[in-house]
């Protein structure tokens, strides 16, 4: 009898497409571990510039209560302030008279990543403004309507916008987050 090595042929290709397959598997699990690492990174972020916000409304809230405002005084005549800190992203340079200067937070939390670095803060004071719309229509009786001295009550307006970490430092994930409290 002759043997020809059909089998060994076959083999051999149920081998190598065995071996494709593999490859495909294993690059597919490799992308899911990167892509869920770094889900986790930026959720850590978020909790970190969470972390900067409430750290830095809470130093607004001290300075109030001590009669004295905080943060850059975007309120000044000729001084504009972007909605977004021009290093927000870049890093701490060109920190100059309070302007564009990023305080740590003093907050210690136990979600920060290893090596991010302090969640950081960066406070605007926006002015004082009255309580009051254009129209009017959320008003309603006040002292003066009633005998009282009456008056408009301010309110001082401030920006805070908080980042995970400063980003010069590494290269991890960088969420920056912002919100704007009213102080009475």
């Amino acid at each position: 009898m002759h043997q020809r090595g059909a089998s060994l042929v076959v083999v051999l290709i149920l081998l190598l497409v065995m071996t494709l397959l593999g490859l495909a598997v294993l690059r597919t699990t490799l992308l899911d571990e990167r892509m869920s690492a770094n889900l986790y990174d930026r959720s850590l972020s978020f909790q970190s510039a969470e972390t900067a916000l409430r750290d830095a409304e809470a130093a607004v809230q001290a300075a109030e209560l001590a009669g004295a405002i905080i943060g850059f005084n975007c309120s000044t005549a000729g001084v504009t302030c972007p909605s977004i800190p021009a290093n927000a992203l870049s890093g701490t340079t060109g920190c100059s008279g309070g302007r564009n200067c990023w305080t740590n937070a003093t907050t210690n939390i136990q979600t920060l990543a290893s090596g991010a670095g302090a969640p950081q803060y960066y406070i605007e004071y926006m002015g004082q403004y009255t309580n009051e719309d254009d129209l009017s229509l959320a008003s309603s009786a006040n002292s003066a309507q009633y005998g009282g001295a009456g008056g408009v009550p301010l309110q001082h307006f401030y920006r805070i916008t908080g980042r995970s970490h400063d980003p010069s430092a590494n290269d991890r994930a960088v969420v920056v987050l912002q919100s704007n409290i009213v102080v009475k």
